[in-house]
């Protein structure tokens, strides 16, 4: 069965998730349909046990300093209510000590994985390198830095609008954390792109994704210590980038680097 998986995995990351459920057949659509693919926040225990022991309290989402987690409508059937992350919509940036983890109260996140270097949420996939910014030398357009405004839920309709933060009094951290990521993207306006390797929130990104030479430009390389975090998959302007939720890099790319 975990050789299965593993070609099916395989499989995943050469044609990337859009494709999955017309490419993968039977096989695919029961991973789609059982929520295999679901990205879960740090520290979710094996999916199984994750959806028996998640009571939808929601005190994850709640303390969540970026607010990455969601908790899944009534598409998600009987997985209505637990948690999960949408990466596309915002990833997680592995903030210190894990509040999501910490808070959790059932052990559906287990609190002994509070630890950057003992998080594991999936592996990170290139799906659509032609699209790369990078490998082209083209600059970073004002849209893709744009949009991560959209997803910044503590700004107020001013800077929205303005695409410029403010310095308020008496900001919050979570306010604090989120406005500094937006500023760190503004560096990228009409600037050539490294968003995904300069802003990956792991400790010592260049383990876990780097830029290599291709042609006249670059792309970007999943590296052995990614975690699935997802969030090259929110900055990435023109969506190079996809997370497969539990997967490990023996499981991606074959041998484990380093």
């Amino acid at each position: 069965m975990r050789k299965d998986r593993r070609k099916f995995v395989k499989q995943m990351a050469s044609l990337g998730l859009l494709g999955l459920a017309a490419a993968g057949g039977i096989y695919g659509a029961r991973y789609l349909r059982d929520d295999e693919l679901k990205l879960r926040p740090p520290g979710a225990v094996p999916e199984e046990d994750f959806t028996a022991l998640c009571i939808k309290c929601g005190q994850c989402l709640q303390v969540c300093p970026y607010d990455s987690i969601l908790l899944e409508d009534i598409d998600g059937l009987d997985g209505v209510g637990t948690a999960y992350i949408d990466p596309f919509r915002r990833g997680c940036y592995l903030c210190r000590l894990f509040p999501c983890i910490l808070a959790c109260p059932s052990g559906a996140l287990d609190h002994e994985q509070a630890d950057i270097k003992r998080v594991h949420m999936g592996m990170a996939v290139v799906v659509n390198e032609p699209a790369c910014l990078a490998l082209y030398n083209k600059p970073v357009p004002d849209s893709a830095i744009d949009r991560i405004y959209d997803h910044t839920t503590v700004l107020t309709e001013e800077e929205r609008r303005s695409r410029r933060v403010q310095h308020l009094p008496g900001e919050s951290e979570k306010r604090q954390l989120q406005v500094d990521l937006l500023l760190k993207l503004e560096r990228y306006r009409g600037k050539q792109c490294r968003i995904c390797v300069d802003l990956c929130p792991y400790e010592e990104p260049e383990e876990a994704i780097g830029l290599v030479a291709k042609g006249e430009g670059l792309v970007p390389e999943i590296r052995h210590e990614c975690v699935g975090c997802g969030a090259c998959v929110e900055l990435c302007p023109t969506q190079v980038l996809n997370i497969i939720p539990r997967a490990t890099y023996e499981e991606v790319y074959g041998t484990r680097k380093g």
